[in-house]
């Protein structure tokens, strides 16, 4: 599915950051890079990462981060070994992943002088002079949890819109496009192996492939997610009663529904509600 315009994709991700001081890498849906902000150093980690166990602690957070974001289909967040905020999204098309975006260095606390002490202690485990490290620290932009989040949500539109640029569908993307907008359009119904392989001619054995190269793990734990989504998203926003909010995730039996829902969401449905509330 990958197929960005780098070079434009490089340029965006170099102004954003002379905008934001936000540092950007872009991960296509293998996870490897494939751009990220130029020339532009953070001396905090610069310091930091010169410690070898400071370094390998930076590479298997940016790793898991990955993971635990390409397994929920959804932007991931998390505070850093050195007390940084760090997030990536992914950039989808439909449901469909396309490839990541990260960006980190945040400093995300309203009083920087009285967070130092925080940064300093975990840091403290590290060959590094804090003196220097303080230096640094100081000329960190402290960010509001809102405006990381826009920044998330900014940054994969806009990685989309370059993707979509040079997009070029082969007839394998079209029907892959297809079931994803069938899916996500038809959660209410009845959404089987067997009605979708009939519904676009195509054979178990092709459903599956299309599962595990698109969506990572199968096409029925796609349905499953989308369908809790939308009840979650209901039960927020809607006054519906929880038996047709079942209904309208696609759950014929409601018994059911409530198992499969209070083990997802560890709340029965009437309870999530009221905590949303």
């Amino acid at each position: 599915m990958l197929n960005f315009d780098i070079i434009n994709l490089q340029k965006f991700l170099d102004s954003f950051h002379i905008v934001s001081g936000i540092h950007i890498t872009a991960f296509d849906e293998k996870s490897d890079i494939i751009a990220c902000s130029q020339n532009i150093n953070c001396k905090f980690c610069d310091l930091l990462r010169k410690d070898s166990s400071a370094d390998d602690k930076c590479i298997s957070q940016d790793e898991y981060a990955l993971a635990r974001c390409r397994e929920t289909s959804s932007m991931y967040s998390y505070i850093c070994h050195a007390g940084f905020t760090e997030v990536i999204t992914p950039i989808k098309f439909g449901n469909i992943i396309i490839g990541y975006l990260m960006f980190g260095r945040i400093l995300h606390h309203p009083k920087p002088d009285i967070y130092w002490e925080k940064v300093k202690e975990k840091c403290s485990k590290y060959n590094v002079d804090m003196e220097e490290l303080y230096s640094a620290y100081i000329e960190l932009k402290p960010m509001e949890q809102e405006q990381i989040y826009a920044a998330a949500h900014l940054l994969e539109a806009c990685a989309l819109y370059l993707w979509l640029k040079y997009y070029s569908p082969s007839s394998e993307k079209n029907i892959v496009l297809k079931i994803d907008e069938y899916i996500t359009n038809n959660l209410d119904k009845n959404l089987s192996t067997q009605v979708l392989c009939e519904k676009f001619g195509i054979s178990r054995s092709t459903l599956y492939r299309i599962g595990k190269k698109y969506y990572i793990s199968s096409v029925e734990q796609l349905i499953k997610r989308l369908r809790m989504e939308k009840a979650k998203e209901l039960l927020e926003k809607t006054d519906l009663s929880v038996r047709e909010i079942a209904a309208k995730s696609g759950y014929t039996d409601y018994n059911y529904f409530i198992k499969v829902f209070k083990s997802a969401a560890s709340s029965t449905p009437a309870k999530y509600r009221e905590n949303r509330k």
